[in-house]
């Protein structure tokens, strides 16, 4: 069968308008998808191109030979030739698309991660010191006081007066109460005029003793008489030296009906008042506090006392009269005079498992009656004993306490950093001392220590050294 030229130019307009229907419904299955609701359907192929390319395909349909009965039966014919195209079409387009999706967003992808890489953190590091230092272990003390007496009555009687305030300072031989003092001064005036009666006959018995004497001699008197009179005069001179210490007790009686302070110190509530009737070595009256000097006392526990012998091994502990025993204040403030040690026990208590120490301190006396040191108060110690030569010092903020144990960050090589477990030993003007677990001069991080982790990278800047 031959077409004519016009039949060709017809199909070739059909099939030209086809292609372009064909080509805007593959690019709307994609584009319909991505149009927002309330925009015109930018994907949508058109109904007049539609009807253009049914009406085409039609026509190509009868010019190749096919015979349809009617027109549903021509498009659904149409629908079907059309479906297979598209599929032949539809795909290799889709998968490019995608492809180019996938190189878009991997490109975005890795261009993101090299624009947010951050830079290492800033940290301050210092170098571990190494410096002689002084060996110095503290304890827990207690001050006591040197002296504490309960002044108690020598002899009975009633009070007449008292002579302090209560809670004042009172010097040595200061007066603190009065006895009613009449009647040991009546005891005493009797004990005088015995001792005056009994002189009397002492001169009576020695005269009658030198006459007795001489008759005796001379044969005028016996020799019993001479003897008797010898015995009257040895007990008049016996009752002459019992009165004299008849008279010394009443002295010391009268003078204890006056009660003075044994040593200066700090005098505490009275227990008797004036008019009561005290009885001698059994009445407490008051008690009297000894406030200068002070100690301090202290125990050692079983390691302590192992520790101080290792160090005495290795010749770094001083002698027991050299070492200095500083105190703390409640403030925090050190104590300005350094005590000294007075007593060591050389048995282990059983009770305690410690040994005691005893520091005898001066205590500065602020006011009447006001010292810095009171007895009876806590008191942190710090014992000096001897002197480490070689100490490793680093800051106390480069220690990072966790359950396992103390570690530091240590900046090591290409300012990587290491996670490192120290044994750290006593505290020494805000440094640490680390027996184990760093080297002289490696750098540890004292500020930001919450930025690392082991093995990342930092920026070290290095810290002011410490005054030492």
């Amino acid at each position: 069968m031959f077409r004519t030229a016009e039949q060709g130019t017809a199909e070739y307009r059909s099939e030209k308008h086809c292609l372009i229907a064909f080509k805007n419904f593959c690019c709307s299955k994609f584009l319909v998808r991505h149009c927002p609701s309330d925009s015109p359907p930018c994907g949508r192929v058109p109904s007049f191109d539609i009807q253009i390319a049914k009406q085409a395909q039609a026509a190509r349909l009868k010019g190749d030979g096919l015979n349809l009965a009617n027109g549903k039966k021509r498009e659904r014919a149409l629908i079907m030739h059309t479906r297979q195209q598209n599929r032949s079409t539809y795909r290799p387009v889709m998968f490019a698309v995608g492809c180019v999706l996938i190189l878009m967003l991997t490109g975005c992808g890795d261009k993101s991660k090299e624009k947010t890489a951050p830079p290492p953190p800033t940290v301050t590091v210092a170098k571990v010191a190494q410096q002689k230092i002084p060996i110095i272990m503290q304890f827990s003390g207690t001050i006591t006081s040197v002296k504490t007496v309960d002044i108690i009555p020598r002899v009975s009687g009633y009070i007449e007066k008292r002579y302090f305030e209560e809670g004042t300072f009172v010097k040595e031989g200061d007066p603190l109460y009065l006895i009613d003092p009449r009647p040991f001064k009546a005891r005493l005036d009797a004990h005088n005029a015995q001792l005056k009666s009994h002189q009397a006959s002492l001169a009576f018995w020695e005269n009658e003793a030198a006459r007795y004497e001489r008759l005796a001699a001379q044969g005028a008197a016996s020799q019993e008489k001479k003897e008797g009179t010898i015995t009257k005069l040895n007990e008049t001179r016996a009752n002459i030296e019992e009165d004299k210490a008849d008279i010394e007790n009443a002295r010391l009686e009268l003078s204890f009906t006056r009660i003075k302070a044994p040593f200066s110190g700090r005098i505490q509530q009275t227990r008797i008042n004036v008019g009561n009737l005290v009885q001698k070595q059994r009445d407490v009256l008051t008690t009297l506090v000894q406030m200068d000097p002070i100690y301090v006392v202290f125990n050692l526990s079983r390691n302590h006392v192992y520790q101080i012998q290792l160090l005495k091994r290795q010749e770094k502990l001083f002698a027991v009269e050299e070492m200095k025993v500083e105190l703390l204040l409640p403030d925090g403030s050190s104590y300005p005079e350094q005590g000294k040690i007075n007593f060591i026990s050389f048995q282990i208590d059983p009770a305690t498992d410690s040994v005691t120490v005893r520091a005898v301190f001066s205590n500065k006396h602020i006011g009447t009656g006001d010292y810095d040191l009171i007895p009876g108060q806590y008191a942190p110690v710090r014992l000096i004993l001897g002197e480490n030569p070689d100490a490793l010092l680093i800051p106390e903020t480069a220690l990072v306490e966790t359950q396992a144990g103390t570690n530091v960050f240590v900046v090591g090589k290409d300012n990587k950093v290491e996670s490192r477990k120290v044994v750290a030993g006593s505290s020494y003007k805000q440094q640490r001392v680390i027996n184990d677990g760093l080297r002289h001069g490696e750098q540890v991080i004292i500020e930001g220590v919450q930025k690392v982790r082991p093995g990342m990278a930092v920026k070290p800047e290095t810290a002011s050294p410490p005054k030492t």
